[in-house]
């Protein structure tokens, strides 16, 4: 084999394989691959200031081989290089925690907007919490947004994924207000919280059938991301959120607020539910593809 580039071995890797990239990882451009791929490097500590003009020779024992083979496996880019972006900050991912996605950066913004009202009526210190925080990128985002510290709290079934959201917030701390305080509960929904009281809930918990949504979901998603967060059975769909959103309306303050995330074809129905539960207002924000994606309750 002729030594060559990497950066000519990824031109060619990106153009004999244009077509199925372009079905694992939808959108993808060989300069989103450049940067990815320098940015890989660059944790497993190899010199990228000539990255690309350095020679390559494909390896077992290369991290750069391993890299190019997870691509061709359709392995998601941010768990082969362990990180994502979200907001306005890189977290820490794994197979343990769903991949946070653009379109939650919605709810982030909505609760802030939220939490920002209420800082302007009162100067008490306010009490948030995530239900099914997973990396913990929606509370962290909330706490580094404030100008005011928080008292937040996060829960998830899974203790892999809790911790992942105590390295993030270990590696984030310093963006955070230094009064700001994170309680990470390993709980399902907000089991052994019924004695706390929050002016804000949010979450982004299971919201696919597993039966009648499952054949929708993109095979990646499906094949890595982990199925506790994304699947609920279909025959106790509706009495798992009864019970979160009858735990979510005795933990809320007067005039608190709850923001779900939630699937574009059961969130009326849940609008339902909330109000028969006894919310003040219920009502529906779109995501950026003007779709049914959030649920706002107000008690």
């Amino acid at each position: 084999m002729i030594p060559i580039s990497l950066g000519t071995y990824l031109e060619n890797f990106f153009s004999d394989k244009k077509e199925r990239l372009s079905e694992l990882y939808p959108g993808l451009t060989i300069n989103r691959l450049k940067d990815e791929l320098t940015q890989y490097a660059r944790q497993k500590k190899i010199n990228v200031d000539d990255l690309f003009s350095s020679r390559y020779i494909p390896s077992h024992t290369n991290p750069i081989t391993n890299y190019f083979n997870s691509l061709v496996k359709g392995y998601p880019l941010e768990y082969i290089r362990g990180r994502a972006h979200f907001y306005k900050s890189e977290f820490d991912v794994s197979e343990n925690v769903l991949i946070p996605r653009s379109e939650t950066e919605i709810l982030v913004e909505t609760a802030s907007s939220f939490l920002r009202d209420w800082m302007k009526m009162s100067d008490e210190r306010l009490r948030i919490l995530d239900i099914g925080t997973g990396s913990g990128a929606i509370i962290i985002s909330l706490l580094q947004e404030m100008p005011r510290p928080l008292e937040a709290f996060a829960t998830d079934i899974s203790k892999d994924a809790l911790e992942v959201a105590r390295r993030n917030y270990f590696n984030l701390r310093y963006t955070i207000p230094r009064e700001s305080s994170l309680r990470l509960i390993c709980t399902d929904r907000m089991n052994d919280l019924d004695q706390e009281k929050f002016h804000l809930i949010v979450s982004n918990p299971p919201y696919i059938k597993k039966r009648e949504d499952r054949d929708f979901v993109h095979h990646q998603v499906d094949n890595y991301e982990p199925h506790l967060a994304l699947y609920l059975e279909d025959d106790s769909y509706d009495e798992w959120f009864r019970t979160l959103f009858k735990q979510v309306l005795n933990s809320l303050y007067e005039e608190g607020i709850f923001i779900m995330e939630g699937h574009e074809d059961h969130l009326e129905g849940l609008c339902e539910v909330c109000n028969m539960i006894g919310f003040s207002t219920v009502k529906i924000l779109k995501d950026y593809t003007n779709r049914n994606r959030f649920l706002v309750a107000k008690k």
